[in-house]
């Protein structure tokens, strides 16, 4: 296997006595060195003290203590800092200071539980998130570390534990957070904690689709997250985010395929994270660019998504023909494209993702056609031209999508022909197609109207005319474009 696609962040391989003096350094900046702090009883809490132990970087600092509200707004008056409340635990105040200079400087204060700070720990989600330095010395030391509930234990066993049997009950989020923890750090997730997560999977439905797609994000932009969608299935916490699961298992699908849709989709998953893994094995010339590309946006994490539910209409368009038993799923992509809509509006995505999602499920069946050698090359311009650099992506997901396609009649001959085909078109895209899609037009609309002609229908139609014949190099200059609008002028085009 060749160079992974996700290297590590820079910071997670730096010597654990560095991470310290980087930590302590923004300690001092916040708390340490205001008069707010004043040796108050302030707690360094959560991931912070695991990552600390881990020799992790964290680039969040929670703090615990009392009178939160309070402590929060006299520092942030002190440093001139932005205050924002926080809903990062129900009925818990949370309160998120934000250097104005430099906003991924920040600090989260919350509000110490009941009495004390052991009683707080015992209330929170996972043993290894429910640690606590006190930071009253005005120092942070690791040997002060506060654990009642074993939560270093658990860190060496590597295992993801809930505290308490009502740990979901409190906030049945924390299922998501388990498996995102769990794909996050390589953990194990106690048989316990799963049995619990499969008696509560219901209540995640009363979860706000906000905090959700929080966590689901965070998943999905894991580089393998695969085995924990699984898990995350078997338990029935997916079914419940996704109650569309339920149908797909149930869709049996033609002789391309060796499992039903949603077993189909699981493998796409698999052989989607495969690829990256492999990227810069497959992409010679182009793999910087790609990486690039997936990096945006959380086009990585939609992506993902997409290999989920691209036959998201497959039940309801699946016929079998009585006399030959073949099952077909014709325009089950345009259907799709319109329940995908709907779980983006449920998911609450944002625009740019939720477009960025219906374009590939609308796409996934159309770039076949694209990438076959009797499709004319002003085609594949024009499909271009609509949805930009979103082709790629459309692209991989059509190589996943193939690869998961095992049945009898999908032989490995197909498969690897299509698969050399796909990469050497995302790799001509970038190398050949975007250079002359990104070209500045040779005329405008206001060439147009001294040519005579008026805006409307027809001088978008010319506009796009000259610009298909400029991408496939029949014109090159201004007046080539000029004499070939007077040609249109004086044809019958019609708009």
């Amino acid at each position: 296997m060749g160079k992974k696609f996700f290297p590590k962040n820079i910071l997670e391989s730096i010597d654990g006595i560095v991470q310290m003096e980087i930590l302590n350094n923004r300690l001092s900046e916040w708390i340490f060195e205001s008069k707010a702090f004043d040796n108050k009883s302030i707690y360094l809490v959560g991931g912070c003290v695991r990552d600390i132990l881990l020799k992790r970087h964290s680039q969040d600092i929670d703090l615990a203590c009392f009178n939160a509200r309070q402590f929060a707004n006299e520092l942030a008056k002190e440093k001139k800092a932005v205050c924002v409340v926080m809903d990062k635990k129900p009925q818990v105040p949370c309160f998120r200071l934000v250097n104005k200079k430099s906003p991924q400087n920040y600090i989260d204060i919350t509000e110490i539980r009941d009495d004390t700070i052991e009683s707080d720990l015992k209330k929170r989600d996972f043993t290894i998130n429910s640690m606590a330095i006190p930071l009253t010395s005005g120092l942070l030391k690791t040997e002060n570390i506060i654990d009642v509930v074993n939560g270093k234990e658990d860190l060496e066993k590597k295992v993801i534990r809930q505290i308490r049997e009502d740990t979901f009950i409190d906030d049945p989020l924390r299922m998501l957070r388990a498996f995102r923890f769990s794909a996050q750090l390589g953990f194990s997730i106690d048989p316990d904690t799963i049995k619990s997560i499969q008696l509560n999977a219901e209540k995640i439905k009363t979860i706000s689709a906000e905090r959700i797609l929080f966590e689901l994000k965070l998943l999905l932009r894991h580089p393998d997250v695969y085995e924990h969608i699984e898990k995350m299935d078997q338990t029935g916490l997916l079914s419940m985010l996704f109650p569309e699961i339920e149908d797909l298992r149930q869709c049996q699908q033609n002789a391309f395929h060796h499992t039903h849709v949603w077993g189909h989709s699981l493998e796409a998953l698999k052989a989607y994270e495969n690829l990256l893994f492999e990227l810069h094995d497959h992409f010679i010339t182009t793999s910087n660019k790609v990486s690039s590309f997936l990096n945006q946006n959380d086009n990585m994490a939609i992506i993902k998504l997409a290999c989920l539910f691209h036959d998201i209409a497959k039940p309801d368009t699946q016929k079998i023909d009585d006399e030959t038993s073949r099952i077909t799923f014709y325009n089950h992509d345009k259907l799709g494209k319109k329940q995908i809509e709907k779980l983006c509006d449920r998911l609450k995505l944002p625009k740019k993702n939720s477009v960025f999602l219906c374009t590939l499920v609308d796409e996934h069946l159309h770039i076949r056609d694209l990438l076959k050698k009797k499709t004319r090359n002003k085609t594949v311009l024009k499909n271009i031209r609509k949805i930009g650099e979103t082709i790629v992506a459309v692209t991989i997901l059509s190589i996943a999508d193939n690869k998961a396609s095992c049945g009898i009649q999908s032989t490995p001959e197909s498969k690897k022909e299509y698969f050399e085909k796909a990469i050497k078109f995302i790799e001509s895209y970038y190398n050949d197609i975007q250079p002359v899609i990104c070209r500045k037009n040779l005329i405008t609309g206001k060439d147009l109207i001294k040519c005579g002609i008026q805006p409307g229908p027809e001088m978008g139609k010319i506009l796009n005319l000259v610009r298909e014949a400029q991408d496939e190099g029949i014109i090159s200059s201004h007046t080539q474009a000029i004499e070939m609008v007077e040609k249109l002028k004086n044809s019958d085009i019609k708009a």
